[in-house]
C-alpha cells in the first residue's frame, strides 16, 4: 500500500532524526572515551611519579645539627631522581664503602651526624645537596659551658651559631672563637660545647676583657650557617696559657701546633701586654670584679632555674 506524502514525510524525518542522535551518541562515547583515556594515562604517570622517601618530620633551620631522627617516611610525587634524595645510608659511619656500626664508652650506638645548609619546612623532601657532614664530632674533652660576661645579640635564639670576638678600645677586633653552635641562651647567658683548648682560650680572653677598661667580649650570628664557612680565630693566647695548653694532656698535638703557629710575641706586646702592662696595679681587683658580677649573676639565674623546679626529682636529695 502506497504511502502518502505526509506518511513519507514523517517516516524520513524519524530517520534523520534517529541517524542525527546516533551520531550525536557516537560521538559522546568517543568523547568519553578519549576522556577516559587521558584520565588514566595521566594517573600512570602520577603514579610513576610516587616514592616512597625521607622527609624532614619537622622544621628544620640553616645550620642545624641533624641525624635519622630528624625525618620520616612518606610517599610523594616528585621528578627528583633517587640519587639526589637523601636517605639512611647517608646517615651511616661508612669504612672501605662499607656501613660500620660504632659504640660509644657507654655501648650505645652512635648517630651519625650532619647539618643542614638551607630552611626546609616540614613535609619537604631533603637533597643531598642541602645536607653536610658535621666536621666538629664529639670529643673527649668537649663539655658544654656557660658564659654569662658574653654580650649577647638582642635577638640571638638556640639554635645560632655564632663567632666570640674581642675588641679593644684602640679599635682593634679579633676572633677568640669560631662558628659555635648555641646550645641554650636566656637573656644573659649562652651554653656552649667546647673543648678543652677552646676553653682555655675564651678563659685567657675573659680575664684579660676584665682587665683591659674598655675591652669587649661579645658574640656576633651567622647568617646562613649552612653555607657559610666558619672564621679563622685570630685572637692569640697570653704566653703562660699556651705553656699550659701545651704541658696539657687533654689537648691534641694538632691543636697545640694550630695555636703555637697563631702565635706572636709582637702581636702579644703591641695590643694586648701593653694595655695588661697599664693596668698591672689594678689587674687583680678587676678580674676580682669582673668574677663577682658572674658569680653573682649565675647564681641568681640558677635560684630562679631551681625555683621552677621545686617538688620535681630533677632537684633535692632523691637517693
Amino acid at each position: 500500500m502506497a504511502m502518502n506524502p505526509m506518511q513519507r514525510r514523517a517516516r524520513n524525518s524519524f530517520l534523520v532524526g534517529f541517524l542525527a542522535a546516533l551520531i550525536i551518541m557516537a560521538l559522546v562515547v568517543a568523547f568519553l572515551l578519549f576522556q577516559i583515556k587521558n584520565i588514566k594515562e595521566a594517573k600512570e604517570a602520577l603514579e610513576a611519579l610516587q616514592k616512597s622517601v625521607l622527609v624532614a618530620a619537622t622544621d628544620l633551620k640553616s645550620g642545624e645539627s641533624i641525624t635519622i631522627d630528624n625525618f620520616q617516611t612518606a610517599t610523594v610525587q616528585t621528578t627528583v631522581s633517587n640519587d639526589q634524595i637523601i636517605s639512611s645510608m647517608d646517615f651511616e659511619f661508612m669504612e672501605n664503602g662499607e656501613p660500620v656500626e660504632k659504640i660509644d664508652e657507654d655501648g650505645n650506638k652512635l648517630q651519625k651526624q650532619m647539618v643542614m645548609k638551607v630552611d626546609v619546612p616540614a613535609g619537604t623532601i631533603v637533597t643531598k645537596d642541602m645536607i653536610s657532614e658535621v666536621d666538629d664530632q664529639v670529643t673527649s674533652t668537649q663539655r658544654i659551658q656557660e658564659y654569662n660576661m658574653i654580650v649577647l645579640p638582642s635577638q640571638l635564639v638556640n639554635g645560632d651559631y655564632i663567632d666570640v670576638r674581642i675588641s679593644l678600645p684602640s679599635g682593634q677586633d679579633f676572633i677568640v672563637l669560631s662558628k659555635k653552635e648555641v646550645l641554650g641562651t636566656n637573656s644573659t647567658s649562652v651554653w656552649m660545647k667546647l673543648d678543652e683548648e677552646e676553653i682555655l682560650t675564651l678563659n685567657n680572653a675573659i680575664v684579660e676583657t676584665y682587665t683591659i677598661p674598655g675591652a669587649k667580649l661579645y658574640a656576633v650570628q651567622y647568617v646562613e650557617p649552612g653555607l657559610q664557612e666558619e672564621s679563622i680565630p685570630t685572637y692569640t693566647v697570653s704566653s703562660a696559657v699556651l705553656n699550659l695548653i701545651n704541658n696539657n694532656p687533654n689537648i691534641t698535638e694538632e691543636a697545640r701546633e694550630n695555636l703555637w703557629s697563631h702565635y706572636s710575641t709582637d702581636f702579644r706586646v703591641n695590643f694586648f701586654d701593653t694595655a695588661l702592662e697599664q693596668n698591672a696595679e689594678n689587674q687583680g681587683s678587676l678580674v676580682s670584679a669582673g668574677n663577682a658580677t658572674e658569680i653573682e649573676s649565675i647564681k641568681a639565674a640558677r635560684e630562679a632555674f631551681v625555683e621552677g623546679l621545686e617538688g620535681t626529682e630533677d632537684v633535692g636529695y632523691t637517693r
